[in-house]
């Protein structure tokens, strides 16, 4: 059901409720289309539901919704399907380019713009591609590669991750022998004093 405008004290039928209630949760039947669409003022709290083989896109015009106004878009089809800006300002921090079963709200902040909130985001890959890669964060956040083994992970400014992998610097404890100390046993070790504090 469409955004409803209602009067003071009208009565609503069962199933006007019932596709009230679906709207507001997201629910109810979606708009199905398969071509390029242009949304219009009665899109404003339905669902439009893309199912194409090809890319389509679904155009925001200014002067159709008011502020507060949402728009569920999901795309069903093999073909993307790309939110775009006509008169209207869409604004994402995600993508306008929706793959198959992608979804997301578009919320008017006002009648001639609106946000573009990508629900799942699969279009975005992840960096790691590697056993024991990391992700550093930074001036550009970025994949620091696995290092060799028996190296260890150490901050280093000159990198541009502000880290590296290399080997252990020397100062840090070795073991001396392993011993299993009965009860009532002692035991000495005099090569303690030689250790630097960590």
């Amino acid at each position: 059901m469409a955004k409803q405008t209602f009067s003071v004290g009208q009565v609503l039928t069962a199933a006007q409720m019932t596709s009230l209630q679906q709207t507001a949760m997201g629910g109810g039947a979606a708009s199905a289309k398969t071509a390029n669409y242009v949304l219009v003022a009665a899109d404003a709290g339905t669902t439009i539901s893309m199912t194409s083989t090809s890319a389509t896109t679904i155009t925001v015009n200014t002067g159709l919704f008011a502020a507060g106004d949402t728009v569920f878009i999901q795309n069903l089809g093999s073909g993307t399907c790309t939110i775009t800006a006509g008169t209207a300002t869409v604004s994402t921090a995600g993508s306008l380019i929706l793959p198959q079963y992608d979804a997301g709200i578009l919320y008017f902040v006002s009648a001639s713009s609106a946000i573009f909130y990508d629900y799942i985001q699969v279009g975005a890959t992840s960096p790691l591609t590697t056993k024991g890669d990391i992700y550093v964060y930074g001036s550009s956040d970025t994949r620091l590669p696995v290092g060799t083994n028996g190296y260890t992970l150490v901050a280093d400014s000159a990198e541009a991750t502000g880290l590296k992998w290399a080997t252990a610097s020397s100062g840090g404890m070795t073991l001396i022998s392993e011993t299993v100390a009965s009860a009532n046993s002692s035991i000495s070790f005099t090569s303690l004093g030689s250790y630097k504090q960590l």
